[in-house]
């Protein structure tokens, strides 16, 4: 990939130009029965963007789609009514390298994850698994991936390392380079008696410990600081990422879901989000999301297995 994605729609075009390049990736879904994932599948499959086998009830997953006027001819289904079962199958197809993505169906995220790391699929890697909600925002001039706020309640310092590790892989997926990574905080210089400023400092001297290559990393910065160089010229900010961030890490759960869904709810920001950290990229849609986030979420993991099978020398 040569030129950076910078929009939604560029990780749509992105993951058909894949495609449409003898790369398509395949996609196993977890419990297919579930009409938002039919619809997303559907949608991206019509576009030639990537192939799925949908693992599940076969008459539920049929009549859904009938439902909702949804094309899957083209869709292969393995019918199990067992959800658990439909899972194991779907996640066993992507351990055999039959699969390039996971995809939650009619089926818990927990339970979907437990299959995933389940020791018998080897899919494990030496990360823990984290949520990136990537962001196309009307008036910033790139995406934005913020983590995590889906999987790690309240990170320690070695998990917010591996949750930055996972991200800068999904922007390098993105073709950024170098990734710019920024870190929350209430301010944008270092306060001694604030604990979120030391631990950006921990943060940032153990990313500088480890050697991590083709990252800039600043904090702490706050969200106008880190998206905005009008404000971070203001403001006496001369970094490479202040107002031109790629990534904003930020300490709880709490904290990225409420910003993430408050630019999606109010700022009609573009969704896409993948949840990184095994050797498959795993997709999640749901009911709120819009039609054009659930494909840029699913070409979104296409690009990432795309990246994966890259760094891993074409071994999946």
């Amino acid at each position: 990939m040569t030129e950076p994605i910078l929009s939604s729609d560029q990780i749509i075009s992105a993951a058909a130009q894949l495609s449409s390049g003898g790369k398509r990736k395949m996609v196993a879904v977890a419990a297919a029965q579930d009409a938002d994932v039919i619809g997303a599948l559907s949608s991206a499959q019509a576009e030639e963007i990537l192939d799925a086998t949908l693992f599940g009830d076969e008459s539920l997953i049929k009549k859904m789609a009938s439902e909702g006027n949804f094309d899957i001819s083209k869709l292969k289904i393995v019918h199990n009514p067992d959800i658990k079962a439909a899972t194991a199958e779907a996640v066993r197809m992507a351990a055999e390298g039959k699969a390039d993505v996971i995809m939650k169906g009619f089926v818990s995220t927990s339970a979907l994850l437990k299959t995933v790391l389940a020791k018998d699929f080897d899919l494990r890697t030496k990360n823990t698994l984290s949520h990136v909600a990537v962001l196309d925002i009307p008036g910033y001039h790139k995406l934005l991936a913020m983590t995590d706020g889906g999987m790690v309640v309240k990170p320690d310092l070695e998990q917010k390392f591996q949750i930055l590790e996972n991200a800068v892989l999904v922007a390098q997926a993105l073709g950024l380079s170098p990734v710019k990574v920024a870190i929350s905080g209430t301010t944008n210089k270092f306060c001694a008696d604030d604990p979120t400023s030391i631990e950006c400092q921990r943060v940032i001297d153990k990313v500088l410990a480890s050697g991590m290559k083709d990252i800039k990393i600043e904090g702490p910065l706050t969200l106008d600081a880190a998206t905005s160089k009008e404000i971070a010229v203001r403001k006496g900010l001369a970094g490479p990422v202040a107002g031109d961030a790629d990534i904003y890490l930020m300490h709880t759960i709490e904290e990225c879901n409420i910003v993430a869904k408050s630019l999606i709810n109010f700022a009609d920001a573009v969704f896409a989000g993948v949840i990184v950290g095994a050797k498959v990229p795993v997709s999640l849609v749901s009911r709120t999301d819009t039609v054009k986030n659930k494909k840029a979420s699913v070409s979104l993991a296409c690009l990432i297995a795309e990246h994966y099978r890259q760094i891993s020398g074409g071994a999946r």
